[in-house]
């Protein structure tokens, strides 16, 4: 229910009229500059709080070269995932296992009934299932780039890539004492062993971990967007209201602000209309 924004009394549905029927002042133009500019303003506080994250965002995830080698060298561990494997010798045929054929004989046995397999000892699924944890930590850790300048940023992606790191250390653990019984990887295998890609994985994600480390130290490069409330630079608003400067006193510093930059801008357009005389000039 809508209010008069003078007298303060509540309005029913059928008092549409822009009068108010009780102090008759127009509620549409009563005191429009005033809630113009508190409206305003709110937006350029809002807009003042939400830039530095985004600001923060952008620098982690491709704001340097070094953010840019951090984010590519995340992607890389995607695609050592379709090199072989592992390699199964079988009576007839050697065989390299990839990615694709992973997800075939996870798609075949059924996510469920794989944890139930792992979880009573089998040999296969307990290298299976830490491999598809860290091909999911992958994912996990290149959403988490974007938030890496936050307050927990550092930690959370030590924890995420010793975690990455060690699911997969633990499928290839599980992977080589399950290749001692080949027969419990597939019937006709006659002898299995790890691939080059499974150590060409594991050496991009511990690469991933100590460039992370490097990075934890070294910083990355973080530039602050500037924004401004009414004229007047966000930290220097906000530090006006922490000394408890008046409201008056911040009104007439943001006019001040404000028209600085007004001349500014009229200055600038001003020699850019004399840049295209000139030229204009010199063209005849």
């Amino acid at each position: 229910m809508a209010t008069c924004p003078k007298c303060g009394k509540k309005l029913r549905l059928t008092q549409w009229r822009p009068e108010c029927p009780y102090c008759g002042v127009n509620m549409i133009y009563y005191n429009a500059n005033d809630r113009l500019l508190a409206e305003t303003e709110r937006a350029e506080k809002e807009h003042a709080k939400s830039q530095p994250r985004i600001d923060r965002a952008k620098a982690s995830f491709f704001g340097s070269p070094k953010a840019i080698a951090r984010l590519v060298l995340h992607v890389l561990p995607i695609g050592a995932l379709f090199l072989p494997l592992a390699r199964l010798v079988g009576a007839d045929a050697v065989k390299s296992v990839g990615a694709i054929d992973v997800y075939r004989y996870v798609s075949s046995v059924g996510f469920g009934p794989l944890i139930n397999a792992a979880l009573s000892g089998a040999a296969l699924p307990l290298s299976v299932l830490p491999l598809l944890v860290s091909a999911v930590m992958i994912l996990v850790c290149l959403i988490c780039l974007v938030m890496s300048l936050g307050k927990h940023g550092k930690a959370r992606n030590f924890i995420l890539n010793v975690l990455l790191l060690g699911s997969a250390c633990v499928s290839l653990y599980a992977f080589t004492v399950a290749a001692k019984t080949p027969s419990a990887i597939s019937p006709d295998c006659v002898s299995a062993a790890p691939g080059p890609g499974a150590y060409v994985y594991i050496a991009l994600l511990a690469a991933i971990l100590i460039y992370n480390l490097y990075l934890a130290r070294a910083g990355l490069p973080l530039e602050y967007t500037t924004c401004y409330i009414g004229g007047l630079p966000s930290d220097e608003y906000y530090s006006m209201v922490e000394q408890g400067v008046d409201e008056l006193t911040i009104r007439k510093k943001m006019v001040e602000a404000l028209t600085v930059m007004q001349q500014k801008e009229i200055a600038k357009a001003l020699a850019e209309e004399e840049k295209a005389a000139a030229e204009r000039a010199a063209r005849k």
